[in-house]
């Protein structure tokens, strides 16, 4: 039964992230084909904006809820579901200010509407999906995210048909099947009436759980995103777009490394109750060695026939064959992070959050520094060892973190162990 459980947890959690990775991946090279390298580096550069808010968002609501939902029984979930989407509401409120003001920061005023309106609609599918997920519902989101991701591909492809494809307009796009996508997902949830009075110490243990979270993700986001935007600032935007091709081939391991990442907090947080770090060590490794198979298969796919994946993509007279080497190299780059991020996934699920960000400090200061050092003479190519290098010691790093937690835990059973069996040997 256990096994059954575990296969089909490990399943839909991929079958969802397909879904979700899937039609994030269609959706970028229609429009690296249609849109020019300019917008399309725009384009590349409001994702990367996306993934910064929604890192706060993660580590404030779902992480804590889906540690929260580990303790709780079937008739306090309605409740705290509506509590925490209050508290969601609020705080996308307030990434919505930051979203705009970036906007007008980078003089992108043409966009601000649809940017904004876009961010919102994603905020709300994501935050529900979310919900799905902290009890385990994989394959219940599977229709929801559906109608979001792979909606948006479609809608663009029949508007490229009959005429042509704005930045703007995909924005618009993309708020819609998101929108649709949020109430697909609601629609198979239980929210009970908010307690205002129990709002306050709700949000200031979701501060408290969720703090090492994320500063430790924002590390590791503005560890992968600074590459585009130092390119954008040494090489211009069309730098950016060319990084970002070679990511969408990359990025083809995305379903497995978020989908697999996805349960692992809860894994890890249940196991941890029980069996202690080693539990959840243990309970973690069945779900890693389930994704790593198909992350390798990629990746060798990536490194043995660059070119031709390059070109079924993007077009036999695409710019973007020039990234074939790169693409070898973000191959490389992703199998490592997915080793790092399964691990610092574990961490948090054990309440290690301040040794996660450690791994992630160092990871990042790294990446900033052979950014700087390799991105002005090698432009591209340069980004791509820098980050494959910078996952490198991110992987180690968490190796290694979660080799001392094992080995500390055996000390003190062993210590226990040992007074136990004094106090047993005196008559």
């Amino acid at each position: 039964m256990a096994g059954q459980n575990f296969l089909s947890r490990a399943s839909w959690t991929l079958v969802d992230q397909c879904v979700v990775s899937g039609g994030n991946f269609l959706l970028n090279v229609l429009l690296a084909r249609t849109l020019s390298q300019d917008d399309y580096g725009e384009f590349a550069l409001f994702l990367g904006a996306i993934f910064l808010l929604r890192t706060i968002d993660y580590s404030f609501i779902s992480y804590p809820l889906s540690v929260r939902l580990c303790v709780v029984d079937d008739e306090e979930r309605p409740r705290l579901l509506g509590n925490t989407a209050v508290l969601a509401v609020a705080l996308s409120l307030v990434l919505l200010v930051l979203m705009a003001i970036g906007t007008m920061v980078l003089e992108e005023g043409n966009i601000l509407l649809p940017a904004c309106l876009c961010y919102l609609s994603w905020q709300a599918q994501e935050t529900s999906r979310r919900f799905l997920l902290a009890d385990f519902r994989y394959r219940e989101a599977v229709a929801g995210d559906g109608v979001a991701f792979v909606g948006q591909v479609l809608l663009i492809a029949l508007l490229l048909w009959i005429d042509s494809v704005t930045l703007s307009t995909a924005l618009y796009v993309m708020s819609a099947t998101f929108s649709l996508g949020a109430l697909v997902h609601a629609l198979k949830l239980r929210f009970a009436r908010p307690d205002i009075g129990e709002l306050r110490s709700l949000a200031l243990e979701y501060l408290s759980v969720g703090k090492w979270s994320l500063v430790s993700y924002l590390l590791v986001l503005l560890r992968v995103q600074l590459f585009p935007w130092l390119l954008a600032a040494f090489a211009g935007t069309a730098a950016t777009a060319s990084l970002q091709a070679g990511l969408n081939i990359a990025n083809m391991m995305n379903p497995i490394i978020f989908g697999i990442g996805n349960a692992i907090p809860q894994i890890a947080a249940h196991a941890h109750r029980s069996g202690g770090i080693l539990g959840a060590s243990r309970a973690a490794y069945h779900y890693v060695l389930f994704g790593l198979g198909p992350i390798l298969v990629i990746c060798a796919a990536a490194v043995l026939m660059p070119d031709l994946l390059l070109r079924s993509v993007y077009g036999p007279s695409s710019p973007y064959l020039a990234a074939a080497a790169g693409l070898q190299l973000l191959a490389l780059a992703g199998v490592l992070d997915y080793i790092a991020e399964m691990i610092s996934k574990t961490l948090l699920g054990v309440q290690a959050g301040k040794l996660a960000f450690v791994v992630n400090v160092v990871a990042a200061v790294a990446a900033l520094a052979l950014a700087l050092a390799l991105i002005g003479p090698l432009g591209v190519f340069g980004a791509c060892v820098a980050l494959l290098i910078a996952n490198s010691v991110r992987m180690i790093g968490a190796t290694t973190a979660i080799a001392w937690l094992i080995s500390r835990e055996k000390a003190k059973a062993q210590v226990v162990l040992a007074a136990n069996s004094n106090a047993a040997a005196k008559p």
